[in-house]
C-alpha cells in the first residue's frame, strides 16, 4: 500500500517545522531537492531526449 494523505501531509507539517527553526524556506528548500533529483537523473534526461530526437528525425525521413 502506498503512502497516504495523512502520512504526507504529517511529514511535511514535520518538515516544515525543522526548516522554520533553521530559518530555511521550504519551498526553497524542495525546489533544491527537486534540482537534485534532476542532476542524479541527467542521464535518463538525456537518453530520453536522443531518443526523442532519434525518433523525430526517424518520421521526418519517411515524410520524405
Amino acid at each position: 500500500m502506498g503512502v497516504t494523505i495523512r502520512e504526507l501531509k504529517q511529514s511535511k507539517d514535520l518538515v516544515q517545522t525543522l526548516l522554520t527553526i533553521q530559518d530555511i524556506s521550504y519551498n526553497e528548500w524542495l525546489h533544491e531537492k527537486h534540482q537534485d533529483y534532476i542532476q542524479q537523473n541527467q542521464d535518463v534526461v538525456m537518453k530520453s531526449l536522443l531518443h526523442y530526437k532519434g525518433m523525430d528525425e526517424e518520421n521526418n525521413n519517411k515524410n520524405i
